[in-house]
């Protein structure tokens, strides 16, 4: 009996990052500074055929910041903060970014220099 040939098997990128979130405080040097590729939804409201819309793909976006949390389904990053003029640490956040965990295609961790 002649042996079936299987594929290799596609290793599924980690749509989680393997993270401690609920240590982290107010020194933004804890927060891991990470690049997320996802897929976007696409609409066209104009005429096309059936045989273009078989062959479209979705967009894949990229998001870089900082992770805050990955829970329930939901993925939140930032980009930018306000430090406090007496410490290190930040009160204030801007440019999130809430992504459906489910669209992630892939997230990394991205080293930054000190």
């Amino acid at each position: 009996m002649a042996k079936k040939r299987t594929k290799p098997k596609k290793t599924q990128k980690s749509k989680i990052l393997n993270f401690n979130f609920k240590n982290l405080g107010n020194d933004i040097s804890d927060y891991p500074f990470v690049e997320i590729r996802w897929m976007d939804i696409e609409g066209d409201s104009g005429w096309s055929d059936t045989k273009s819309l078989k062959r479209s793909k979705l967009p894949i976006c990229v998001s870089k910041g900082y992770l805050l949390s990955q829970s329930k389904g939901v993925t939140r990053i930032f980009t930018d903060y306000i430090e406090t003029k007496e410490k290190t640490t930040f009160d204030n956040i801007g440019n999130t970014t809430i992504i459906p965990t489910s669209v992630i295609e892939s997230i990394k961790k991205i080293p930054l220099k000190k």
